[in-house]
């Protein structure tokens, strides 16, 4: 059960919000989606609407490496633990049937390799990647591996589904959503649970204690708006990032306040939450 009286008060904040930063645009070819930032906000994966091909970019240089151009290699990938490289996985068809290879690929030497053989196994590139600790949606559970222990609960009662489930940089606490629910912070173990928002997407760290999602209102099939806004965690403040000239699509962050976002036409823009 959660609070109503901590949503009706962020609610609140969130028509006070002020902008903590003017995002600026990132110099990459038009139709980049899917952004993905590194955990130390150096490197940011993009790909195309379709999945299609991957690619990573060096925030500071500029400079764009192609890492593959197969089909899905960029649904989801993840970097490792050291931010060295990224894994992913691209797709097949093989006697009719949906088959997923694993690969890594090293940032630095520019070398990639196969690292499983293609199959029919849908576990995601985060279990792949070599880190003890991390939560992975699973439909209506949540697995929430600590230090390599596994655990699949359920905070939300009546759950339908759960989406965009991680776990905080300092692994204290685990973010989510139910999409009929809203956006939740809770203990990893699933206790201590808090609605943030009442809709939201594409939730991603910013820090121990930020979180920042994509709000958008639809009319059933056309996006009408969408903004992305940071929270605090630990007071429930919302603040907007974006206002009315762009329309997030989706979003990404490290641990240091760095964010990336797309918008609907396939621009990129990063801004630094915590420069004021």
């Amino acid at each position: 059960m959660y609070f109503k009286h901590f949503l009706l008060g962020t609610l609140a904040l969130m028509a006070t919000s002020a902008f903590a930063a003017e995002p600026q645009r990132l110099n990459v070819e038009p139709g980049a989606h899917h952004p993905v930032l590194s955990p130390d906000g150096n490197t940011l994966l993009y790909s195309t609407v379709d999945h299609t091909g991957l690619k990573a970019l060096n925030m500071t240089s500029g400079q764009v490496s192609v890492i593959d151009d197969g089909a899905s290699a960029g649904f989801r990938p993840v970097f490792s633990i050291d931010g060295s490289q990224v894994i992913y996985r691209t797709a097949s068809t093989i006697d009719g049937l949906l088959y997923r290879d694993v690969r890594s690929y090293n940032l630095h030497s520019r070398q990639s390799a196969r690292i499983a053989e293609p199959s029919r196994d849908t576990s995601t590139p985060v279990a792949l990647s070599g880190a003890h600790s991390f939560a992975v949606s699973k439909f209506s559970k949540i697995d929430v591996c600590i230090n390599g222990s596994h655990s699949l609960i359920s905070p939300v009662d009546d759950a339908h589904t759960y989406l965009w489930a991680s776990l905080s940089p300092d692994g204290s606490a685990l973010a989510f959503c139910e999409p009929f629910k809203g956006i939740f912070v809770s203990n990893p173990d699933g206790s201590n649970l808090r609605q943030l928002l009442p809709k939201g997407d594409y939730i991603t760290w910013a820090g121990d204690n930020t979180i920042i999602a994509v709000v958008s209102h639809d009319d059933g099939y056309v996006i009408l708006d969408s903004k992305l806004v940071k929270v605090n965690t630990a007071t429930g403040i919302v603040t907007d990032l974006t206002d009315d000239s762009f329309n997030v699509s989706e979003a990404t962050a490290a641990a240091n306040g760095i964010v990336v976002f797309s918008d609907l036409d396939g621009n990129m823009f990063t801004l630094n939450i915590n420069a004021q």
